[in-house]
């Protein structure tokens, strides 16, 4: 019975799993750079106003609930 690595006996079988795992590490490291965890997004429409035009508005009512 032949093992499952024995493709590692051959020069082909080593060099496409070294790409293979070149490819996995670029990956997971272009994975962690630009999509890290998501940024705590507040809906602060005065911050927007003020920086949009230049005064603040007024505040908002809350409905009763």
């Amino acid at each position: 019975m032949t093992g499952h690595f024995d493709f590692l006996k051959k020069p082909l079988g080593k060099e496409i799993a070294l790409i293979l795992v070149i490819k996995l590490v670029l990956l997971v490291g272009i994975r962690l750079v630009w999509f890290g965890p998501a940024a705590d997004v507040k809906d602060d429409g005065t911050n927007v106003s003020r920086h949009l035009f230049g005064t603040p508005s007024a505040p908002l009512e809350k409905s009763p609930k």
